[in-house]
């Protein structure tokens, strides 16, 4: 993560990028537990079963953890290609250059 924090505040337009993704990403987990928590409480206080209740209920939060820590993984990695492969910065640099006069 230090590594991350210095490359994103070393250039603006890569703290813009970096609290995008970080921010898009805490939105997602948040709403995957979420939601898992929701369903599972009310399959509990309204008596639901059958497959996918079954399932939701059964979830070891423990095991999401590390599916999360893995969609950490994979953001970051997917972020850095995109990054590095649709040229970002150097398309965000050209825009800026042809706005100031």
């Amino acid at each position: 993560m230090n590594f991350a924090y210095g490359w994103a505040f070393s250039k603006p337009v890569r703290k813009v990028y970096y609290n995008i993704t970080i921010t898009a990403l805490s939105v997602a987990v948040a709403l995957i537990i979420g939601t898992i928590e929701l369903l599972g409480l009310l399959a509990n206080q309204l008596g639901w079963a059958g497959g996918c209740w079954d399932w939701i209920g059964g979830l070891n939060l423990n095991i999401l953890g590390y599916v999360i820590v893995g969609l950490f993984v994979l953001t970051w990695v997917a972020a850095l290609l995109i990054w590095r492969y649709a040229r970002i910065e150097d398309k965000w640099a050209a825009n800026i250059q042809a706005a100031v006069p």
